[in-house]
């Protein structure tokens, strides 16, 4: 991404949150001089240590064909690997007739956010895989209506856990960009969160957040009184 200094987000909380709110993640290796990219859940890696501080690792698994496909299983492949994990939140076209004053006649733009982790990977063991499989299997069932949990002496179940190729992606480097519009005058972006919270709600809140806290940040002039 484009490592521009308004944008930059350097908290490695926005990363965990990030992945809290949107787990949904694109995983790529480079593999015989070509690029292999795959799609699947992340979750924040529990282990000790594992996300103190600016430490930051997740957990996920991919199939077995997929797994085989980035090189970490089968013919001689070592169990380990280096990945860049992309992390893709809210975003969403923002029209040049939402703009306004200064702004007015610019060009369209995108807003987003976005996380780009290089990660070493380590492909886990067959149980560490299955605790995995729990987890996902939990947090996405969450209170929903009926949900399940992840049956694992269940012979079916345990069948398609063995199908499944569990990994710890540790990152060992990060970057993250939060574009909400703040190279837009305030009157301009809180017109562009007015047309996005019918559209899309959820970035509309995180522009607010943004333009809340820059408001919050703004120095004022003290009133002065009349003599």
């Amino acid at each position: 991404m484009q490592p521009n200094p308004q944008y930059r987000v350097e908290d490695p909380e926005f990363v965990r949150a990030l992945v809290g709110t949107h787990p949904w993640a694109t995983v790529v290796s480079h593999l015989d001089g070509a690029p292999v990219a795959s799609h699947t859940p992340l979750l924040l890696d529990e282990a000790p240590g594992a996300n103190d501080g600016d430490a930051l690792a997740f957990v996920t698994h991919l199939g077995r064909a997929d797994a085989r496909l980035h090189g970490l299983v089968g013919g001689g492949a070592t169990g380990r690997g280096t990945m860049l994990v992309v992390i893709q939140g809210d975003h969403d076209y923002v029209s040049p007739t939402w703009y306004l004053g200064a702004d007015d006649g610019q060009v369209p733009t995108w807003n987003f956010e976005a996380v780009h982790a290089v990660c070493d990977v380590e492909v886990v063991s067959h149980d560490e895989n299955v605790a995995t499989l729990e987890r996902l299997v939990a947090h996405f069932e969450g209170d929903r209506p009926g949900a399940k949990r992840l049956d694992v002496d269940d012979e079916t179940n345990l069948g398609l856990a063995m199908g499944t190729t569990g990994l710890r992606l540790t990152v060992r480097s990060w970057t993250a960009k939060s574009k909400l519009s703040q190279n837009k005058s305030a009157e301009t972006r809180a017109s562009v969160i007015a047309h996005l919270r019918g559209i899309h709600p959820g970035l509309a809140e995180r522009m607010q957040a943004s333009l809340d806290a820059d408001l919050a940040a703004t120095p004022t002039e003290p009133a002065t009184s009349a003599s």
